[in-house]
């Protein structure tokens, strides 16, 4: 950011800062270049989005601008604006997000999406929900929201994460809702139980070698352990399906986020392992292959 004295007469108002700071993280191939601006301007200031054009005229003070201009710095250099100010909307609600977990993306909406029907069907009946690798806690604090009849665990292998995700869940009230545990995928959990109807994971899938080509901020910032899937990005979704059906009853559901060129091998793995029907694959708002949904067979023995 210019300095006021010698480029620009004081006051900087906010909406001088708006264009000019769109400008320059356009001139820094950041995309969506306005609305960051707007995102950043606005949590400098602890107001609103709509609150920069309803008072457009407002001038700064000097320990905003030189806040405001620290937060620049940073999106300039690649942290990504989540990060930055701490938070990030999933499915309208306002979650806690920082480096130990993935920033939640719309398209995760599309598994949440995906689920809500089975869960509609069982309105009024508690059901067992088990999420693994619960992240920020998007997607169970999502279904718990829209579902507190029903029973969750969540789980994961990162504690600062599980306290991330707690943190939202008492933000959200669906705390009480939830159990949580640390642990690397179901080792928490007593084999052979059938205890839950519905198990859900947003699982690390991108392959190892295709990670560096990332965009910055995804490569540079989050956590990699929850992007890498291996060699061929199918490790975790692999072991999820071999072994979900062990703590699922009959007629249970798993519902798997995947990458957009995952689905014959899916169909591939679950065909394989033989305690599921055929998997039905939904696409996300691109039509990008997405979410993966497997029912466990009726007469499929754990």
């Amino acid at each position: 950011m210019p300095n006021a004295s010698t480029d620009k007469p004081s006051p900087w108002t906010t909406l001088d800062l708006v264009k000019w700071t769109a400008g320059y993280f356009k001139g820094h191939q950041v995309e969506n270049a306005r609305s960051e601006a707007e995102i950043l301007l606005a949590h400098t200031l602890k107001a609103r989005r709509i609150d920069l054009y309803l008072n457009h005229d407002k001038p700064l003070c000097e320990g905003e601008l030189k806040h405001f201009k620290s937060l620049i710095k940073r999106r300039v250099d690649g942290e990504p604006v989540a990060y930055i100010t701490g938070t990030r909307e999933f499915w309208s609600l306002a979650l806690a997000v920082n480096p130990s977990v993935l920033i939640p993306r719309p398209e995760t909406e599309c598994l949440v999406e995906a689920v809500l029907p089975f869960l509609d069907g069982h309105a009024g009946l508690m059901k067992r929900v088990l999420e693994m690798g619960a992240g920020s806690g998007a997607v169970i604090i999502a279904l718990a929201h829209e579902h507190p009849e029903h029973r969750y665990v969540a789980m994961d292998r990162s504690i600062t994460a599980l306290q991330t995700a707690r943190k939202n869940a008492r933000m959200h009230k669906v705390d009480s809702r939830i159990d949580w545990f640390c642990g690397d995928w179901e080792a928490a959990l007593a084999p052979d139980r059938e205890a839950f109807d519905l198990v859900v994971s947003n699982p690390p899938y991108i392959r190892s070698r295709d990670i560096d080509g990332l965009q910055p901020e995804i490569r540079n910032y989050e956590p990699r352990m929850a992007l890498d899937g291996d060699r061929d990005g199918l490790r975790c979704i692999r072991h999820i399906i071999e072994s979900a059906h062990r703590y699922l009853r009959p007629g249970g559901l798993v519902a798997l986020e995947m990458g957009y060129d995952q689905k014959k091998d899916i169909q591939a793995i679950a065909g394989e392992v033989g305690k599921y029907g055929p998997p039905q694959i939904i696409k996300d708002y691109s039509g990008h292959d997405r979410v993966a949904l497997m029912v466990k067979k009726p007469d499929a023995q754990s």
